[in-house]
């Protein structure tokens, strides 16, 4: 009787240890749909949920534009400078990418130079930037979003969630551009 008791409890602590481990397991897993098209556009995934850091910023028409406008849709944040080569490589494809998709998706670029808003409307002109621009003149949105190197894009839920980022140049105009956002934010 005494063995059995014995054999029942290290059965037991045995099971209570198994069940930990894949709780854990579970709990370090991450908590969003799969999105194979995301490893592959080079989108950079966060294990856990993350709420976007609120801003309210000017756009270059003079309007003000915040995060809370943008709940109810995914969005996309661009962050760039008019110094950054790659950058403006990225927004006429980012621009192509755009099209057809703002009923499903907010898109906004945000200008972190320390330029006058005089060198970002001749940009903007330069390059016929049609998307929304807003101005974090003093880049501390960035620094908020901690954006170390431009272009960077922020991938935001739907809830206001940051669900990845993509770092660097990408071709936005590529069929996997789209594949990506489609399935990390679930769109058709």
């Amino acid at each position: 009787m005494r063995r059995s008791v014995v054999f029942l409890v290290v059965i037991g602590g045995m099971v209570v240890l198994a069940l930990s481990f894949l709780c854990a397991q579970t709990a370090l897993s991450p908590t969003h749909p799969d999105c194979p098209s995301c490893a592959s556009f080079g989108v950079q995934r966060f294990p856990e949920k993350k709420e976007a850091p609120f801003f309210n910023l000017r756009n270059v028409e003079g309007s003000f534009v915040n995060l809370g406008d943008l709940k109810g849709k995914p969005a996309l944040l661009f962050f760039w400078a008019t110094w950054c080569p790659s950058c403006k490589e990225d927004i006429p494809l980012f621009e192509k990418f755009s099209r057809g998709k703002t009923d499903e998706l907010s898109i906004f670029t945000l200008v972190i130079d320390g330029e006058s808003e005089k060198t970002v409307q001749r940009t903007i002109k330069k390059h016929k930037i049609g998307l929304p621009v807003l101005l974090d003149v003093k880049e501390k949105i960035a620094r908020t979003y901690g954006v170390r190197m431009v272009p960077t894009t922020f991938l935001i839920s739907r809830e206001g969630l940051i669900l990845g980022m993509v770092v660097g140049q990408r071709d936005w105009s590529s069929p996997e551009a789209w594949s990506a956002i489609k399935e990390l934010f679930c769109l058709r």
